[in-house]
């Protein structure tokens, strides 16, 4: 069995996390808004602005995994810690 790539694991984690957190707050402010516009008559303009948020945090959560990558990679370099 070889040894676990943790360079690869660790920004894996690091995607998933930030995406969880970022589409949570995400939905706490769609509700917000969905609340304070009662009388319906924005409900386009915040749909399209919650699928353009929504497009945001999924990039915004590949650039954190990706400088995750990048750190851990210098760090991990062909599977031995530098120390």
């Amino acid at each position: 069995m070889g040894k676990i790539n943790w360079a690869v694991i660790i920004p894996l984690g690091v995607f998933i996390m930030a995406l969880w957190l970022l589409q949570s707050a995400l939905s706490t402010l769609y509700e917000a808004a969905e609340q304070a516009c009662a009388s319906g008559s924005c409900g386009g303009k915040i749909s399209t602005a919650y699928q353009i948020l929504s497009l945001s945090t999924v990039v915004t959560a590949v650039a954190v995994a990706w400088m995750s990558y990048r750190y851990n990679a210098s760090l991990y370099k062909g599977g031995k810690k530098d120390g």
